[in-house]
């Protein structure tokens, strides 16, 4: 399908948090899960997984943090990979969407100094909750 989607009106009032979840859209109720069953994922809780990850592949945070929201395989491969020092990078902005049943895709901007990247995660639903299955760090090409 293609074509423009309503956009629902939104600003900010001054000292009020942003909306924690994504309204309805196109008539379909938006599900977000949390790490238990049942409970809605806030996009905060969203961010903050994406920036323990980026810390534990910086060497800042121990892999056996994540173990509880993470899946069996992403915590090996967090545990496997050598830690690549740099700077610390701070998630900004998250965005949330399905994909299929059972599976949330988020995206979102990590900044550190004046340089931002973007990072990119699968959050797939289990009988423990929802986990992150998939994370990527999506560097800027270089200029030749």
């Amino acid at each position: 399908m293609t074509g423009l989607c309503e956009l629902y009106p939104y600003e900010p009032n001054r000292g009020a948090a942003p909306p924690d979840s994504i309204p309805e859209q196109a008539g379909a109720a938006r599900t977000w899960q949390r790490g238990r069953p049942g409970e809605p994922l806030e996009l905060r809780h969203a961010r903050t997984v994406l920036t323990a990850i980026l810390e534990v592949r910086s060497g800042r945070r121990a892999p056996g943090q994540l173990r509880a929201v993470v899946t069996p395989r992403m915590y090996q491969h967090l545990r496997g990979a050598p830690p690549s020092p740099g700077p610390r990078y701070t998630v900004k902005s998250v965005r949330a969407s399905h994909s299929t049943p059972g599976t949330i895709e988020i995206c979102g901007t990590a900044h550190a100094d004046r340089r931002a990247t973007a990072v990119m995660a699968r959050f797939e639903h289990s009988e423990a909750g929802w986990r992150c299955g998939f994370f990527t760090v999506v560097q800027p090409q270089r200029h030749r």
